[in-house]
């Protein structure tokens, strides 16, 4: 029976402990038969132990070939060790029966059964958790216990699951899962060691990797967070992309493999450079601590910046396309705002001429055509283009940049990829869902930036939308204060011939819509002046002053000091990717700061812009009438009917948006005052964490207090002040 039992415990089939109502009777000779109760109970314990471990290595075996992750992999290897041990266990005793220890063999060479029981008991805890963490790494899917590779766990979940494992309290547990952790974060760290060294993704088992290539863009990349462990930092796995990334770029593209070679040769060989970053990963100690994770990544980060990526994107590159940002997309070259209004409102009227020459022609074709296509848009820019080349005579390098590289276009509804600069942290706000690109053009139209290699280490396709829905959002205010404008320069708008029977009746009819527009004209003009002349321009100085005058470089571990160069030290700068992260966080501030994430202000002000638009319309439509009718006053004696009815119907027209635009005004300033109140403290500006920002502190200047008390002076939002009888 002894035999019977080591058998069984070593994973044999045994008809020791074939259950009785297998086959649907109790057989009276069988063996069980003839063991009493005793007997019985003390072979169930083992028999219950026997069949864990054979279902423990069936499924271990499973996994170990046939599994997905590698880290699953290293841990059904792991738990094979741990079954090892226990086959150890049968062999030591199975040693001590037959040489007769007396541990287990009593007098007259009895091994009491109870004492070969007890040489187990401290197995049963650990070979039930064994087989838990093996179900949860690949659960049966159903009843018959199929293994189905579809149901597979990742290996960032069993690494957490292991970290969690390894406090229950039980001494066992913790020394198998600790054992456990080891060796899945061992296999985390092989997975790393392709990427953030040379640029790859792990050859085998990439899919189980935190970082994932985009279907159908070689060069593009993206991070899954389901995909890693609790151990990793937000600010280390964005280190860990973008130092992936930069490499990734380096080996494709040619440009950036000559840079890489002619950087290298004065001052770290490639391989010397790899085997020095391998180092850092292959002397973190197991299991991983966090701090000391981010240390070595901060370490290769700034090596490779150090060796590599100055001269891969060198800072000049960078403040180009900060000027190109700033004066283009955030209007600070407020020509460009003006121009680009001036030839969309041309481009416009010649549209609506030829529209309305085309419908008395073929209404179907003229209708077909109403839609704003890429061309004209691309016309529209490079006129745009030609007249700030005329008015600059110099040669401007940042006018070259932004010829060659913004587009207008109609936005696309593709969502953009993301780039190695992308953050990942959930706490910046969202910006508005309310557009302002469908003012300048009735359709909806986008500044875009194109961008590639290396500049998108630096920027991404979200920032890029992010700077697009803030020119827009600029550009419409900008338009309303231009247009408001015009009125005034139209001069049968402000002048009367006295000989007019109807010139008093008439001013008496648009005393209303003067006062509404010149409130209307003094809001958009203060907030054009707040938004552009106080946020837009302290926030860019004072974040250009942070990336021109950084500080020192931060020391690198001494174990890497062995690897770098004799050379005399260079002018401090910060690697690519901390100007990437407090690029993000620049952005994200200035759209806290320009009220663009507060969806009710946002909501107010784009029904008042639009408003804007109709009463301008209506009152030039009300103009021109009044014009026509004291033309056909001077040509006869009699009144023009038809003209007149036209006239009533524009006045009517115009007094109902005179009072859209006035209800507006006080929307508007109404929640100025509410995000004056809201606005206090710490919410008055962006908080960011520093670990995110790359040790950036956005800038923290005047708030909505100050374009209020411009506003107050007016008192836009006083209905008796306007409505004058």
């Amino acid at each position: 029976m002894l035999h019977e039992v080591l058998l069984a415990l070593s994973g044999h089939p045994s008809p020791l402990f074939q259950s009785p109502e297998a086959n649907g009777t109790a057989d009276p000779t069988s063996i069980q038969s003839l063991l009493s109760p005793s007997e019985a109970a003390l072979l169930k314990s083992i028999g219950e132990l026997a069949e864990r471990h054979r279902q423990l290595r069936d499924r271990a075996r499973w996994i170990e070939s046939k599994h997905r992750s590698t880290i699953c992999r290293a841990v059904a290897t792991g738990i094979q060790r741990h079954l090892a041990r226990f086959q150890q266990k049968i062999l030591d005793v199975e040693s001590k029966i037959l040489t007769k220890d007396a541990s287990v063999v009593g007098a007259y060479d009895i091994v009491p059964l109870a004492l070969i029981v007890t040489e187990f008991d401290d197995w049963h805890r650990l070979m039930e958790w064994l087989w838990t963490t093996a179900c949860l790494m690949q659960p049966a899917t159903s009843h018959t216990g199929t293994l189905d590779a579809g149901d597979e766990c990742s290996g960032a979940a069993v690494i957490d699951y292991l970290r969690a494992e390894a406090s229950t309290g039980f001494p066992e547990i913790e020394k198998a899962a600790t054992e456990l952790s080891k060796v899945a974060e061992l296999a985390w760290l092989r997975q790393l060691a392709p990427w953030i060294v040379y640029g790859k993704l792990p050859a085998f088992g990439a899919g189980d990797f935190f970082v994932q290539a985009v279907p159908g863009d070689d060069c593009a990349f993206r991070v899954v967070k389901e995909l890693m462990p609790d151990f990793l930092a937000t600010a280390t796995a964005s280190s860990i992309f973008f130092i992936g990334k930069c490499l990734h770029q380096i080996q494709r593209l040619p440009h950036q493999r000559q840079v890489f070679i002619a950087s290298t040769s004065h001052r770290l060989a490639d391989t010397e450079l790899a085997s020095a970053h391998l180092k850092h990963l292959s002397s973190l100690p197991l299991p991983l601590n966090q701090a000391q994770l981010t240390r070595a990544i901060s370490t290769i980060r700034l090596s490779l910046s150090q060796n590599v990526l100055q001269r891969l994107l060198p800072m000049s590159d960078i403040t180009r396309l900060l000027r190109c940002l700033r004066s283009y997309f955030l209007l600070g070259h407020g020509e460009f705002a003006i121009a680009i209004i001036e030839e969309a409102e041309a481009r416009l009227q010649a549209r609506q001429q030829s529209t309305s020459r085309l419908l008395r022609q073929d209404p179907l074709k003229a209708l077909q055509d109403l839609s704003i296509k890429d061309t004209e848009l691309h016309q529209t820019l490079s006129s745009t283009w030609k007249r700030l080349a005329r008015e600059d005579y110099a040669e401007d390098t940042g006018l070259n940049f932004a010829r060659q590289h913004m587009r207008l276009s109609l936005p696309n509804a593709k969502a953009t990829r993301p780039a190695s600069s992308e953050g990942m942290s959930k706490q910046i706000p969202q910006i508005s869902p309310i557009a302002f690109n469908d003012l300048l053009f009735p359709s909806a139209t986008a500044l875009s930036l194109e961008t590639g290699p290396p500049l998108d280490l630096f920027i991404s396709p979200r920032d890029i939308e992010t700077y697009a829905a803030i020119n827009a959002y600029l550009l419409a205010v900008r338009r309303a204060q231009v247009r408001l404008s015009e009125l005034w320069r139209r001069t049968s708008a402000r002048r009367d011939h006295a000989i007019h029977k109807k010139a008093a009746n008439r001013l008496r009819h648009t005393r209303k819509v003067w006062a509404t527009s010149s409130a209307a004209l003094h809001l958009v003009s203060e907030t054009a002046a707040y938004l552009e002349g106080e946020v837009v321009k302290g926030s860019c100085d004072h974040f250009e002053r942070w990336v021109e005058h950084p500080t020192s470089n931060e020391s690198l571990d001494d174990s890497f000091g062995s690897v770098q160069s004799d050379r005399a030290p260079e002018v401090a700068q910060r690697d690519p990717e901390t100007l990437a992260a407090a690029h993000r966080t620049f952005v994200a501030s200035l759209s806290y700061s320009l009220l663009l994430t507060d969806v009710p202000y946002t909501r107010d002000l784009r029904s008042l812009l639009g408003n804007i638009d109709a009463l301008i319309a209506f009152f030039n439509s009300l103009l021109d009438a009044q014009q026509r009718s004291e033309l056909a006053d001077d040509a006869s004696s009699g009144d023009d009917g038809h003209t007149a009815d036209e006239e009533s119907r524009l006045e009517l027209e115009l007094d109902r948006a005179r009072k859209k635009v006035d209800s507006d005004l006080r929307s508007v300033v109404r929640r100025l005052r509410e995000l004056d109140h809201e606005r206090i403290g710490a919410g008055r500006y962006l908080e960011v964490d520093r670990a995110e920002s790359g040790g950036f502190e956005p800038w923290r200047g005047g708030g909505v207090n100050r374009l209020l008390m411009k506003l107050e002076f007016e008192r836009v939002g006083d209905e008796d002040a306007r409505d004058l009888e």
